[in-house]
């Protein structure tokens, strides 16, 4: 007995197959859509972290900061007779030089000299490093206070290397600091400068710690 297989498939099952593979069609959709969701829920709405603290301005002092304070004393307010207020250290040549000029009975002399303590010149080279603007500008502002004072100014180095290379490197950096205070406002007429090389050293060459004090720029007030 043969089988007969109709040509024709059932119209029912036909439509039911197809409902069935648009439903896990439909199903899938509805699963990646979710699974978006979750992936920008996450991305987007998770709880922002609290900032980072900020250190108040009294603690971020610089170890540089630091560094002159222990050597120099706290930085305090001056006020010059022009009406202008500088921040200078209680030991700084600022305050050293405004006492001199305002003291009567201190006259000027080829012996009293004071040394810069914030300039700072690259290694080698006349050229002055950005950290020596302040106390230049600090000097610029006690000139134009006292404007019957005149200063002299005196370039020193260690005595490592050529004699002669030294000399020259300290007139560089006394001109130097000299044009500085020029640009500043200062009238160049009411300052002179002079290297002096190796000569009149204020600490023993022998050590580093000496020949660093050696490497100086020096103030003479030559009239006031």
């Amino acid at each position: 007995m043969s089988t007969i297989h109709s040509r024709h498939r059932n119209p029912f099952l036909s439509k039911w197959c197809s409902n069935r593979g648009q439903g896990n069609m439909s199903a899938l959709i509805v699963v990646v859509c979710i699974v978006i969701l979750v992936v920008l829920q996450v991305r987007y709405c998770a709880p922002t972290p609290p900032p980072a603290a900020v250190k108040p301005p009294e603690k971020a002092v610089s170890d540089a900061a630091k560094a002159i304070m222990d050597r120099l004393g706290k930085f305090l307010a001056v006020k010059l007779p022009s009406g202008v207020e500088l921040n200078v250290p209680e030991l700084g040549v600022e305050r050293k030089l405004i006492a001199f000029i305002e003291d009567k009975s201190k006259p000027v002399d080829r012996e009293t000299w004071f040394s810069f303590d914030r300039l700072d010149f690259e290694t080698g080279s006349a050229t002055l490093k950005p950290t020596s603007a302040e106390q230049l500008k600090n000097i610029a502002e006690i000139m134009k206070a006292y404007p019957k004072a005149a200063l002299k100014i005196g370039g020193y180095t260690d005595n490592v290397g050529n004699a002669d290379a030294n000399l020259k490197l300290s007139q560089k950096r006394a001109e130097n600091t000299m044009q500085e205070l020029v640009k500043l406002g200062v009238d160049a007429k009411r300052l002179e400068a002079q290297g002096y090389g190796e000569k009149h050293p204020v600490a023993d060459n022998a050590t580093e710690e000496g020949r660093q004090k050696n490497r100086r720029i020096d103030l003479r007030v030559t009239r006031k």
